[in-house]
Order: structure tokens, then sequence, then C-alpha cells
């Protein structure tokens, strides 16, 4: 059955009474959905949109705080931290006060799909509060959400590559919620060939890895001297002061690193590294030499042609214009994880070694206690210590360890893995098998 929206229509008279379709009583069109809420600060009297005084100045208050405040977040928190709710009792969200806060209804105004015009009811509202609230959030969005989603992007993108020049690939992996960069080979991804190098590495572990060799680069002035010398003119023809220019230059950019802004550490380091090139148990980072010279002296002008050096006084390179540094690294796994050690850095906490020594300690007291007849089975041990059985049956794995083992990880701690899981995870039964083990953690 068609509802009759003639003039003299009960149907007309809602549809122009001022009040939106969504408040509208169900009984008057049986063809419409139930009603929804009421607007904030509003009530329905006779098919007509009434004030609420007391939600009208929840409303007002709500406008005049987004104008004080500038952002919905933060109007969000204040609203909480003065208790004050929405029609039904509960907090705001920022999805309903961008509706409140965009709603023509409260000057008086009703919507039709794109189509605005005046309703029979009162506005909450002046025009003039209203229309800075709307300025103001094009404004928010214009500078904010239109902008692409903030990630963190990978410093090293096309830079990376392994000794035998095979590609490695920004990749990441999200779990709960959080995102885990990594640089992948393209030998793996594209099944091609096995390789020696690690075939995934952990991008923040690299990143800092070659930032951190790159900045005591720059603190060590001989390191510095020696590789822009070999890389560039006879002495003889460098301007004088040179070398002492650019190692003050260098010493300045490592202090204020952390206070550049990460666009400029990004340009600087991309502009002078060629490539950084991963090795088996080596990281090797390639310089160019001209574009490192010109970065710190301020300097964009490209090196000139001339024996005596250019105009900026910066000397003229031969055609080997890359000088390397390196760092070591040990690529291990750590559970299920990947982590790159640089150096020869023990990564063991203190916390981890003492949970390993007494897990050990243990393990040897519980098989003490069953082969000398004081525990009949690994239950009873359960019962006496109060713990699980599977926990026991995890830590007596720790019985296999070999006495030379044993004595490894007491005098050598940078033979100890990173934990006690990864420890149990890895400890096998042959003797031979643990010391080569173990001689490689430390290698």
């Amino acid at each position: 059955m068609e509802t009759d929206c003639t003039p003299q229509s009960e149907a007309f008279e809602i549809a122009h009474s001022g009040i939106p379709r969504c408040c509208q009583a169900p009984a008057v069109c049986p063809q419409r959905a139930p009603p929804a809420t009421v607007p904030l600060g509003y009530d329905v009297h006779d098919r007509q949109l009434q004030i609420n005084e007391a939600e009208a100045t929840t409303v007002r208050t709500i406008f005049n705080q987004f104008l004080r405040l500038g952002n919905v977040t933060v109007l969000r928190e204040w609203l909480r931290e003065n208790d004050l709710r929405s029609k039904s009792g509960n907090h705001f969200f920022r999805g309903p006060l961008y509706s409140m806060l965009h709603s023509p209804l409260y000057i008086g105004l009703t919507r039709h799909k794109a189509d605005t015009c005046p309703g029979q009811h009162q506005a909450i509202l002046d025009r003039e509060t209203w229309d800075k609230v709307q300025a103001l959030l094009i404004e928010n969005r214009q500078g904010g959400k239109r902008k692409p989603r903030a990630t963190k992007a990978s410093l090293f993108t096309g830079l990376l590559f392994d000794a035998q020049g095979t590609f490695y690939t920004p990749t990441h992996a999200t779990k709960n919620g959080r995102r885990y960069r990594y640089y992948t080979s393209q030998a793996v991804i594209k099944k091609t060939a096995k390789i020696e190098t690690p075939t995934r590495i952990p991008a923040p572990d690299i990143e800092n890895a070659v930032v951190e060799r790159f900045l005591n680069f720059l603190r060590d002035p001989d390191d510095l001297v020696a590789s822009i010398r070999d890389n560039t003119q006879e002495e003889a023809n460098q301007p004088a002061g040179f070398f002492t220019k650019i190692v003050a230059r260098a010493t300045s950019t490592a202090a204020t690193w952390q206070s550049l802004s990460g666009p400029d550490r990004e340009h600087f380091l991309r502009a002078v590294i060629d490539r950084v090139i991963i090795h088996p148990t080596r990281v090797e980072i390639r310089i160019r030499v001209n574009q490192f010279i010109q970065q710190l002296l301020g300097n964009n002008t490209p090196i000139g042609d001339s024996r005596a050096g250019n105009a900026a006084g910066i000397p003229q390179a031969r055609v080997q214009l890359i000088a390397s540094i390196e760092c070591p690294f040990r690529h291990i796994s750590q559970g299920r994880a990947l982590r790159l050690i640089v150096g020869h850095t023990n990564i063991t906490t203190e916390a981890s070694r003492q949970a390993i020594l007494k897990a050990i300690a243990r393990a040897r007291q519980w098989y003490e206690q069953i082969t000398r007849g004081k525990a009949t089975n690994i239950a009873q041990l359960a019962a006496t210590d109060g713990v699980s059985p599977r926990f026991i049956r995890m830590q007596m794995k720790l019985v296999q360890l070999s006495p030379q083992s044993i004595e490894k990880l007491m005098t050598r701690p940078e033979s100890l893995p990173l934990s006690l899981n990864d420890l149990l995870a890895a400890t096998p039964l042959d003797w031979r098998e643990q010391s080569l083990g173990l001689s490689k953690k430390s290698a």
C-alpha cells in the first residue's frame, strides 16, 4: 500500500514539520523503520522538535569547547573529564561528535540528502558560532585527514644488497595490530637460489646499526680523513685547511644528529650512501665521497673537472669515489623472531643469565631426586614444588647439557642464548652438537 503524501495528508505534514525522518514516530509512516535517538538538545512534542534547555547547554558547551580546543579527540577527552554525556547517558565518541558538529539542525535548518532548508524548530546556536565550527572542521580536514596514513617508510629502500648483488625488498608483517618491518632478499621472494647471507633482516636492527656506524665514522677523525684522502686528489692539490674543515663539520653533524628532523636525516643518508651490502658476518656501508663532502660543506654544486678543484674549494675526485666502512654482526633467531646483533655485543641480560643458570641447577636437582628414589615420577615433583608437570618436562631438557656446555655458559656470558626459552628450544641431545652450537653463538 502506498503512503498518501498529498498536501492535505498527515505524511505531508510530518515531512515538513521540521523533525528529521529518523525522529518521526513509526506509527505515522508504517513503511519506515523505528525512530532513532532524538538529537541532543531537543525533545519531541506533538511531532515537533522542542528545545531541552539542559541539553541545549551541553550542545553549546560542546561547540564552544571545540572552538577553544581545536581538535575533536581533545574535545572528547575534555568531555569525559568533565563528565558531559550524550542523551543516552553514555560518553561521547569521535564519530557522533563529528556528526553533531556538522549538523545544521542546531541553527534551525533541516537536511535532506544534499539539500538544506529552514525547519520549524528553534535554533540552539547562533549562525556565527556554527560557521566558525565548520571552518575549523574544514581546516582540520585539509591539514591532516586528507594526508596519506602515516606509516614508517623503510630507510634503505633500493640501497640494501647481499654480496652477490641480490636486492633486499622492504616487507612487513602485522601481529596483534603491530607492524613489523623487514628487508627480505629477492632470492627468497622469487625462489631463485639459496644464499649464505640472512634471507630476512629486521628493518629497525639494520637501520639502527648502519646509522650508528656512520655516526661513529663522523666522530673518528683518523678514519674520516683516511677515507677521504684515499678517494680524492693528492694532498698537494687540496685547499689549505680542507681536512680540518671536514673534520669539524663531521663532528658537528654527529653531535647535532638527533636534533635534525627525520626527513633531513633521511635525505643526508640517502645522498651519501651508495649501497649497504650484507655479507655473512659483516655489513659494508659504501659512501659516495664527493656527495659526502658536499653534504658536509653545505654545497650542492657538482664537483668540477679541474685538477685544482672547483670554485667551492672541494678537491677533484678520482674515478674511485666510494669509501667503505664496515661493522661485524650476528644474525640469530630469538624464538620465532629474528635479531641482528651488531659488533660483539653481549645481548643476554643479567636477568636472562640468572634465569638460565637457575633453571639448569633446578633441572639437575629434579633429575637427582628421581634417580635416587626421592620422587617416583614427575607428577610427584610437580606437587612438591607447586608447578605443573609440563613445566618440569620442559625444564628437564636442560639435564641433557654436557659439563663442557655448562662450564662455557657460566664462564663465557657471550655464549649464552638470548633467553631461557631459546636455550630450551635449541638444546640437542648430542654433546658434540651442543659444543658446536655454543661456539657458533659466540662467534
